[in-house]
């Protein structure tokens, strides 16, 4: 007798839950075929080292560049902002696109600019490397 009430129970919640359609409301239902997908930028900060984000080009130098830390460093935040005009450039030429080519305008975009990381990584650890600094040393 349990099992029924439970089952009976069961039942009316189930079919108060779930709403019944016509058919009229499942044709509305169905994505439109002609709706394109949302084909979203790339993003600098995807690409960009962390803290370089907003780096400004400085040709000046400094009484300070007889440090080599603080020339290195000027010299990386350079590297940034050289990177991100490219970028910004590229990106603004993909935007005034039509929207079919903006998704492999993107694409190519990305593309080049994960090589470029790639390049990056690959050179730091060869300058690391000639001038014996050991990485992750412990």
């Amino acid at each position: 007798m349990k099992q029924k009430i439970l089952f009976i129970g069961a039942l009316l919640l189930v079919c108060t839950v779930l709403p019944v359609f016509s058919e009229e409301e499942k044709a509305v239902q169905t994505p439109a075929e002609n709706v394109k997908p949302v084909v979203l930028p790339p993003k600098w900060t995807d690409f960009c080292e962390l803290g370089y984000e907003n780096a400004v080009y400085k040709n000046s130098h400094d009484i300070f560049n007889i440090f080599s830390f603080v020339k290195s460093e000027r010299v990386k935040k350079n590297y940034w902002a050289e990177r991100r005009v490219s970028f910004e450039s590229y990106l603004n030429s993909c935007n005034n696109l039509a929207d079919d080519a903006k998704a492999s305008c993107y694409a190519e975009l990305r593309n080049i600019e994960n090589q470029k990381n790639d390049l990056y990584r690959i050179k730091r650890k060869q300058l690391l490397y000639e001038n014996n600094i050991e990485l992750d040393r412990r």
